[in-house]
């Protein structure tokens, strides 16, 4: 059993592999440290240097100097002295769980390892977004409530955003938190409403949304996690992961909602923003899912609704191919999971 997981992991990756064209560049915007998902996003960037041609990391809300500690160790830790990080605005204090594990890890230590540090985030944003031509298409993959994104939308030209392909973790359309059969009001949305509204109603020249619909199904977990647990102590990047990972758990990410239960040994919590990307990284392509594009809006109680006079077209990962659900996260797992022990 164990050999033919193996050589399934192996198809997979292989398949995804031939998928990609060639490294686009790209900026991820994320909150890393509440939630787990967002370290795991990130690695995965990371771990394809192939397709993600990583010019930035912006971390947004709340302590986001905390935050870039956090990105600050990963990329230390992956030898991407390269990649810059931008702090965005401090919108306040937030339970932070993942923090414990980079505390000790300065960006002084990261500045004089090689690294970049700007104190604003949005200037940093606003300025490598500048960078985006028809002829040099640059990824956002937005994995945060949109308060940086917001605040550079207010200065970018539309002619500048008509070269960017947006790839979010956002919204809800016709499924909720917990796999309700009613839309909820999604985090990266309601948090900072103005902000999300501003990220929908731009012109991007793609929209690829990965919605609750689709990412509440995705945890990593059975003999998939189990061959991922198998390089503890061996790999670097798993290591990373799993150090991480059990810091966040045991400060509070334990009760974090999840649809199968989860912990360090048995498999992930909801990852949700992995999905935001693989859709960019397999662009064009929505592997394992159906995709629907739809005109949706954000409304002034944050929620994400289809609106056929005023929605901006948004091609949405509203279901999966498979009846099961967790036969399509399965495979997704094994790109992103197999993508890291590899790297």
């Amino acid at each position: 059993m164990e050999q033919q997981v193996v050589r399934l992991c192996f198809s997979v990756l292989i398949l995804a592999k031939t998928l990609i064209s060639s490294p686009v560049p790209t900026i991820l915007d994320t909150d890393i440290g509440t939630d787990y998902d967002d370290q795991m996003a990130l690695s995965f960037i990371l771990s394809n240097p192939d397709g993600f041609d990583l010019k930035l990391v912006v971390c947004s809300t709340f302590n986001t100097t905390a935050r870039a500690q956090i990105v600050a160790k990963t990329l230390a830790i992956y030898g991407r002295y390269n990649v810059p990080i931008a702090i965005g605005r401090n919108t306040g204090v937030s339970t932070m769980g993942e923090y414990e594990w980079a505390q000790n890890y300065t960006l002084e230590q990261f500045k004089n390892e090689g690294g970049t540090v700007y104190e604003n985030g949005e200037d940093a944003l606003y300025n490598e977004l500048q960078k985006a031509t028809p002829d040099n298409i640059y990824h956002l993959i937005e994995i945060s409530p949109e308060t940086s994104v917001g605040d550079v939308l207010q200065r970018l030209k539309p002619e500048i955003t008509k070269n960017i392909r947006l790839f979010a973790m956002a919204g809800s359309i016709y499924r909720g938190y917990g796999n309700s059969s009613q839309p909820s009001k999604e985090y990266n949305v309601y948090i900072d409403i103005p902000a999300a509204k501003a990220m929908f109603n731009a012109s991007w020249a793609y929209f690829g949304l990965a919605p609750l619909d689709t990412t509440i199904f995705l945890q990593f977990n059975g003999p998939v996690w189990q061959q991922f647990l198998s390089y503890r102590n061996k790999n670097k990047h798993v290591q990373l992961i799993l150090d991480s990972y059990t810091t966040w758990y045991n400060n509070g990410g334990k009760g974090a909602g999840a649809l199968q239960p989860f912990s360090p040994d048995i498999g992930t919590s909801t990852m949700y923003d992995v999905l935001a990307a693989i859709l960019s990284l397999y662009y064009p392509k929505t592997i394992t899912m159906i995709s629907r594009q739809l005109p949706l809006v954000v409304t002034d109680d944050g929620y994400t609704r289809i609106n056929a006079t005023q929605g901006q077209p948004v091609q949405s990962a509203v279901s999966f191919q498979s009846e099961n659900p967790y036969n399509s996260t399965s495979m997704l797992a094994v790109v992103a999971l197999y993508s890291i022990i590899f790297s």
